[in-house]
């Protein structure tokens, strides 16, 4: 059994061109901090930004990994959490939701019943391959509470706990962190000209991130090889 998922090592092979801005800021850093000011502070700031959205993929992936491995290794659905239907088909099924007229209504209900009534069954493996984008919809900008409620998705609620009893002591600085790298990353994107990091401050980020997915990547994987099959 591989130690982590390709969810995980697609992550790590990322990683790189963050790394590649840090080294960079770094160096200009190194020797001619006060000339070189503002391009060190954009290397760094595009290195957050870079692995904020990287941390969000692999989030994602992970999930993608998961739900493709119901299908093609045949996992009954027997044991399937409601909340991973309800996500399979929520764009249409908030639709339904948020229609008022019964003719609209009644409408909605065929297109549901044509596109996805093939996933609704707790018997028997998935007949084809369960839309991934549409499931992953709505996940983005990935502090800690959002990747605990996308896991709920799954029916894995014990996530927090889990991760918390492999971190021990690390546990909150390493999810302090992500949510720090996150609202960096948000201040970034509205323009804030003082949301940045030193080279260093991103070293550490990029070290405790890295850490953070691999101990999700540990405990996801085994909470679902327990319940549906391994994916590592």
């Amino acid at each position: 059994m591989a130690r982590y998922t390709t969810a995980y090592s697609a992550f790590v092979a990322r990683l790189n061109e963050v790394e590649t801005l840090r080294r960079y800021a770094a160096g200009e850093e190194r020797t001619n901090p006060v000339g070189r000011r503002n391009e060190i502070n954009a290397l760094c700031r595009g290195a957050v930004v870079l692995l904020s959205g990287h941390l969000e993929a692999y989030i994602k992936e992970l999930g993608e990994t998961a739900l493709d491995s119901m299908t093609a290794k045949n996992v009954p659905r027997t044991n399937i959490s409601q909340r991973l239907y309800y996500h399979i088909s929520k764009d249409l099924l908030n639709e339904i939701q948020d229609t008022a007229d019964p003719e609209k209504i009644a409408g909605k209900v065929f297109s549901f019943l044509d596109s996805d009534l093939e996933y609704w069954s707790k018997t028997g493996p998935f007949p084809k391959v369960i839309p991934t984008e549409r499931f992953n919809k709505g996940f983005a900008n990935p502090a800690f509470t959002k990747i605990k409620k996308y896991f709920n998705r799954f029916g894995y609620t014990d996530y927090q706990d889990d991760l918390a009893k492999r971190l021990q002591a690390n546990y909150l600085p390493t999810v302090n962190m992500v949510d720090h790298l996150v609202d960096t990353r948000n201040k970034i994107a509205h323009g804030d000209p003082a949301a940045s990091e030193t080279p260093a401050e991103v070293k550490t980020m990029i070290s405790i991130t890295q850490n953070f997915c691999g101990s999700t990547d540990a405990v996801f994987a085994t909470w679902w090889k327990t319940n549906f099959c391994a994916i590592r």
